[in-house]
């Protein structure tokens, strides 16, 4: 045996045998059982380290196979359970620093060189000793072993290796970073530590740590390393900086470097300490290293906002607030930003200047959010020091304006939260940058402006100095600037802000706003007006503001001081004296052509104010009796009645006859103002005098028609623009939304003085501008803004659309011609014949209508009764080629159509459009036989018949009764789906076909439903109906049904919904007494007829499949039916507690074979709810039909096995299995209910088997949990 031993040592060692053969006898050595080693583990490990350092050192030549097999080797044993379970029973293995280092040696020349070579193996060795303690003693014994390798492991990881090396590697160094957290935290000497992480791994760290932020590994194609990875490393980096660089026996040496000589005249006796610990940090952090330029200055922006929330994290409590400020600078100093004044004349790109601003955002929030800046004890104890740090980074950001920067608003907005003196030096340039002059476009950018402004505006308020605030930011507008590339004043962001504002502000202040805005307009704006273009944009902006002003201040009433009340009043003679008038005035008295801009902008300005005041001045009235208006009594004893009445007092009409010429020239602002203007006289109007006084019409229609003139030739653009719903902001791209909006918004004052034509017109703008999918639909609604979209989709929803009756018939004439129009395009026959087959579809209006309910409602002596004619016209077209053939694009059209009737209210229609309506949908369903595009065809009829469902339920559904009979339209129906579902290519199981038989089902139901309640002519409606399915015999192929083609699939599921439907309709009426006098001989007889030809049709459609296919899940509800009404004809009663003898119910192989069949498939109907409650239907009522259950068991028994096995099936889904479970208590109840006590017992039984089962298994567990103890 020593021999054996012996030799396997010596062949290792020997140089004789081949390496081949070395590394072949060590695998058998280790894998067998056969060879005895002394400590073989430790043999074999040292064999091949030794083998590997002698190849490192230069000693041994070895090949790079040999060498990767060697390592693969270690890897293996290492890796291996066996030597884990050696270690786990206390074996030891001395695993050598040697190996370490060589290891440690791979990694570093990987970091360095990015060489892979063996890469994989040696980090698979270094991951199996660092997740083994008894190994990982190694490193965690001698600390500088483990702070090389995570150093090398981090620099490594910073190369941004892909594939499988990134994702070994990063949990490699998940693994090191535990372990060394683990021996950071038990060191006692802070020097140790701050050295090894500021001298070995502060910058790798920092450099990794930023590359996982931005995703680097988390994106498909660089190694897919998990998110919960990439997360943990990040924190344990940080672990490692705070633990290293802020330890909490390191705050006297950052004290004693941060404060200095104030903390050594304060305190006596400082212990020795680190001098200057920061300094090295960020002389560490500023060191580019191994770290490329490109990435270095991104690292140390990212890094700096990090050390410094370690800082505060670690040092941050009471008296401490000054230490934790003293850091900012410092990190701050990092900073490309802090530099700008060494790098005048170099250019930044967007993406630097948003890294940077990001920084000093984070930053600034820790300050602000730890409560570090505290003004008054900056003020009495640190000579303001934080105060001129925040100013001059004030200057800083101020001088340099980044507005596409949405960080750069955010560091303005932070500074004026910490201290509004900050920004008060430079406040009009604030304005002036951040709002005035700031070029902001994109929504994240307006949003972070936004919140700036109205952190202004909140600040000033508080401090009650808002009219200073105002002050300077008329200053700002008034300055000498290029207007024309100016945005708006008051954007949607702006204008929030300030609204907000004025509803905090006392009257005083608000009062005081406005005088400034007055005195600011009368002297440098009218001066300097006439023929100067910057002075009018300037003029319009300031009008702007003082509309705001205006609109939004809160309302004077009753209660309001009498002093504030004469202020206002005061202001608004004012506003109409010396602004309004000359503004018009000066429109008026211009001699020579002025530029077209400037025109247009005083116009806008002018006609802004003319409006805001109207507004405002009838508020005031109807609001505080206190308040006398300018205009006096408008009205008198009579109103006006040239050609243009006065709009405002004191304001000639022929200047309105000027004005509104140069507003005609371009839709702007001040045609909008116009409308307005006109819309409020209609208001004053109608509040002082009767709307139908004779003398006030031709004002009122006048004005009307001038509001939807005004903006005629710009909605037949078809713009896309949205509007931010503010006045100030309404231009030549937005006019055409905001007068949509002016006229929707004010439809009831407007509808009533406008002519038919008209209407007719608004009734197509709204058709025209509606979305017509779901997709345009969704995106209209997800609009932040005003768009005609939008406003068109809120006019259909809105519950007082039907009730402006004269727009919303207008608007059903419209969606109807419209759809007539895409059905006459597929006319196969030209417009004439199609004019004399289906003459409702050219109907402009609802005389046609009228005429069929007038003659039809007669029955003449006329041989062919007139009800039919109508019917006789549909059969004819579905019976031969259907002259309308509609292709996939106008298939398309007219879905977005049937999306827009969708959401009409089609149960309150009026009889003459409900009749319409009827016949279109009609015409276009029956227009789809045939048609080759199964999915959109299929989708189309789904609708048309949703459509025809959800009119039959509506008031009016009586009126088609009196052009066609029931039975006929059951027969059109009927025919055109036969003919269609022949070219319809989808499976009779798809989702989409059964909603659509959903869909023809209720429709029909709907149809025969209305028949019994209007009781019109029961027998001969239902006998027709009958007679012509039983032509459509599903069992045979008979001459009609060869004229449908042959019978499909979906045509015999088809006929078996009819049939369904008919037994459901005729079986409650045959079994209610209370019939008509015809009906109690042929209502019977005629239901028997239906049951038979759907018996029929069940053994047919049952029949189809294979002996071993599941049950068709459109067959349940049929079978359940056919069984439901059968046994209803049995006036005895069924169950089984009788137990009397009957005769067995007819098709009783049908229901036996279908109740077998359900028995064994009931679990896998489970996850369709629908059928799986048809299933529980027709189980319950064969449990009470006792004549039909079979000799071989008790269907209690057999019934309740099915039951728990559907409850206990693993596969049901829990959503699922909790929907079923209502309904399967009911079934139980009702089988208890018709149960004997034996079934009772036996249910009982299963309780208790069921509870008993459940405490064993708990007692199992709790025996376990014993044992384990």
């Amino acid at each position: 045996m020593a021999a054996i031993y012996s030799g396997i040592s010596l062949k290792l060692k020997s140089k004789k045998t081949s390496w081949e053969d070395k590394l072949k006898l060590a695998h058998f050595a280790w894998v067998s059982h056969q060879c005895f080693l002394p400590n073989k583990e430790q043999v074999l490990l040292d064999w091949a380290r030794q083998s590997l350092v002698a190849f490192y050192k230069k000693k041994l030549e070895l090949t790079e196979g040999v060498v990767e097999r060697l390592w693969a080797y270690i890897g293996d044993i290492l890796h291996s359970k066996k030597l884990q379970s050696l270690l786990k029973n206390g074996k030891t293995i001395d695993l050598q620093t040697s190996l370490v280092k060589i290891i440690n040696e791979r990694v570093a020349e990987f970091s360095l060189s990015g060489s892979q070579k063996n890469i994989c193996a040696v980090l698979s060795c270094c991951q199996a000793i660092l997740s083994i303690p008894a190994l990982a003693v190694i490193y965690t014994a001698k600390q500088e072993l483990l702070v090389a390798l995570l150093s090398q492991l981090c620099w490594s990881a910073c190369r941004q290796p892909e594939g499988a090396v990134a994702a070994l590697l990063l949990e490699v160094t998940h693994l090191a970073l535990g372990q060394y957290l683990s021996i950071q935290q038990q060191q006692v000497n802070p020097r140790r530590v701050f050295g090894d992480v500021t001298g070995h791994l502060l910058q790798p760290c920092l450099v990794l740590r930023h590359l996982l932020s931005g995703g680097t590994w988390t994106h498909p194609g660089q190694g897919q390393v998990p998110p919960v990875l990439s997360r943990e490393i990040r924190s344990q980096l940080e672990a490692v900086l705070q633990g290293g660089v802020f330890r909490p026996d390191m705050l006297s040496s950052y004290t004693e470097e941060l404060l200095g000589q104030q903390q050594r005249d304060t305190k006596i006796g400082t212990p020795k300490s680190l001098l200057t610990p920061l300094d090295t940090v960020v002389t560490r952090l500023l060191d580019a290293g191994h770290c490329e330029p490109h990435l270095h200055a991104t690292v140390v922006a990212n890094s700096v906002a990090v050390l410094y929330r370690l800082f505060i994290d670690s040092y941050l409590k009471e008296g401490n607030q000054f230490l934790c400020f003293q850091a900012l600078p410092r990190l701050f100093g990092c900073l490309r930003i802090s530099h700008l004044q060494e790098e005048q004349g170099k250019t930044w790109a967007t993406l630097d200047w948003t890294t940077e601003l990001l920084v000093v955002e984070q930053l600034l929030s820790s300050v602000a959010s730890s409560n570090i800046y505290n003004v008054a004890a900056d003020r009495i104890r640190h000579g303001e020091a934080q105060f001129h740090f925040y100013r001059s980074l004030a200057e800083l950001l101020i001088n340099h304006l980044q507005a596409p920067v949405p960080a750069w608003f955010r560091c303005l907005k932070i500074l004026i939260s910490l201290n509004h003196l900050i920004l008060e030096p430079d406040l009009d340039d604030l304005l002036s940058s951040a709002w005035i002059d700031a070029e902001v476009t994109e929504v994240r950018t307006k949003k972070a402006q936004e919140v700036l402004i109205h952190t202004l505006f909140q600040t000033h308020a508080k401090l009650r100095q808002v009219p200073r605030l105002f002050e300077e930011l008329l200053g700002v507008i008034c300055r000498p600037a290029a207007e024309a590339l100016r945005q708006p004043v008051l954007a949607s962001g702006p204008s929030a802000a300030l609204c907000a504002c004025l509803l905090e502000l006392p009257p005083g202040q608000i009062l005081d706003m406005w005088s400034l805005v007055l005195d600011k307009f009368q002297s440098l704006i009218l001066p300097c007006l006439k023929s100067d273009v910057d002075m009018a944009l300037k003029s319009l902006s300031l009008s702007s503001l003082l509309h705001c002003i205006m609109f939004n201040m809160p309302s004077l009433d009753s209660s309001t001081p009498l002093p504030v009340v004469r202020r206002t009043q005061c202001m608004m003679e004012r506003v109409l004296g010396e602004l309004v008038k000359p503004l018009l005035a000066l429109l008026l008295d211009t001699p020579s052509p002025e530029s077209e801009l400037w025109l247009q902008k005083v116009s806008d300005a002018a006609l802004l104010l003319s409006h805001t005041w109207a507004q405002v001045d009838a508020m005031l009235r109807l609001n505080c009796c206190q308040y006398r208006s300018v205009a006096g009594t408008l009205m008198g004893n009579a109103l006006e009645l040239s050609s243009f009445p006065s709009l405002l007092p004191g304001v000639e009409p022929q200047l309105w006859k000027k004005v509104e010429k140069l507003t005609a020239q371009s839709s702007s602002l001040g045609r909008y103002c116009l409308e307005q203007l006109h819309l409020q006289r209609m208001r004053r109007t109608l509040m002082q005098t009767s709307s139908q006084a004779e003398q006030v019409l031709p004002t009122l229609k006048r004005d009307a028609a001038y509001i939807l003139d005004s903006g005629r030739s710009s909605l037949s653009l078809r713009t896309t623009a949205s509007w931010d719903g503010q006045v100030g902001t309404v231009s030549a791209p937005t006019y055409p939304v905001a007068h949509w909006h002016l006229l929707v918004s004010n439809l009831p004052i407007l509808i009533p003085y406008l002519c038919l034509e008209d209407i007719k017109y608004l009734a197509s703008i709204l058709l025209r501008t509606l979305p017509t999918s779901k997709a345009q639909e969704t995106s209209a609604d997800e609009e932040p803004y005003v768009t005609l979209q939008r406003v068109s989709m809120a006019l259909l929803r809105s519950p007082l659309f039907p009730e402006i009756q004269a727009l919303h018939s207008a608007f059903l004439m419209c969606v109807a011609a419209r759809c007539s129009s895409i059905l006459c395009s597929g006319s196969q026959s030209g417009p004439g014949p199609l004019r004399q087959q289906v003459p409702w579809l050219f109907e402009k209006d609802h005389t046609l209508v009228a005429h069929w309910e007038s003659r039809f409602a007669k029955v003449g002596p006329e041989s062919v009764e007139p009800r039919g004619e109508i019917a006789q016209n549909f059969l004819s077209l579905v019976k031969s080629d259907f002259p309308i053939q509609l292709e996939d694009e106008q298939l398309g059209d007219l879905l977005g159509l049937l999306n827009i009737i969708s959401a009409l209210h089609l149960d309150s229609l009026l009889p003459h459009h409900h009749l319409h309506y009827f016949l279109l949908l009609l015409t276009m369903a029956v227009s789809t036989q045939g048609h080759s595009c199964p999915p959109r065809a299929l989708q189309f009829l789904t609708t048309c018949y949703r459509l025809l469902s959800c009119l039959q339920r509506g008031r009016s559904a009586r009126c088609v009764f009196r052009v066609m009979y029931v039975s006929d339209i059951f027969e059109i129906v009927l025919t055109s789906l036969l003919r269609a579902s022949g070219g319809l290519c989808v499976e009779v199981d798809d989702p989409s076909w059964l909603e659509f038989l959903q869909e023809v089902g209720s429709f029909l139901e709907q149809l025969m439903a209305m028949l019994i309640q209007s009781r019109l002519s029961l027998v001969l409606n239902f006998g027709k109906i009958t007679a012509f399915l039983s032509r459509c015999k599903l069992h045979t192929e008979a001459a009609f049904s060869k004229q449908l083609g042959n019978q499909s699939p979906l045509g015999r599921q088809l006929l078996l919904v009819c049939l369904t439907k008919l037994c459901q309709v005729l079986g409650p009426l045959v079994k209610d007494r209370r019939q008509p006098q015809e009906a109690p001989a042929a209502l019977p007889e005629l239901l028997q007829q239906a049951m038979l030809q759907m018996a029929a049709g069940l053994q047919l459609c049952s029949a189809q499949g294979t002996p071993h296919h599941h049950l068709p899940a459109v067959l349940l509800s049929p079978v359940a039916t056919l069984l439901e009404v059968d046994l209803s004809q049995h006036p005895g009663g069924v169950g089984i507690a009788q137990g009397t003898d009957r005769a067995v119910p007819s098709n009783a192989s049908l229901y036996q074979g279908v109740y077998s069949q359900l028995l064994s498939e009931l679990p896998t109907l489970a996850g369709d709810t629908r059928s799986f409650q048809a299933a529980l239907r027709f189980l319950a009522l064969f449990f009470s039909a006792s004549t039909l259950h079979p000799p071989e068991g008790p269907v209690f028994v057999s019934m309740l096995q099915a039951m728990r096995t559907v409850l206990a099936d693993p596969d049901i889904p829990v959503l699922a299995a909790q929907d079923i479970e209502p309904h399967l208590g009911a079934l139980l109840t009702r089988m208890l209910e018709a149960g004997t006590m034996e079934d009772f017992g036996l249910v009982v039984r299963s309780i208790l088997q069921g509870l008993d089962v459940q405490q064993r298994v708990v007692s199992e567990q709790v025996s376990a949990g014993a044992r384990g103890l």
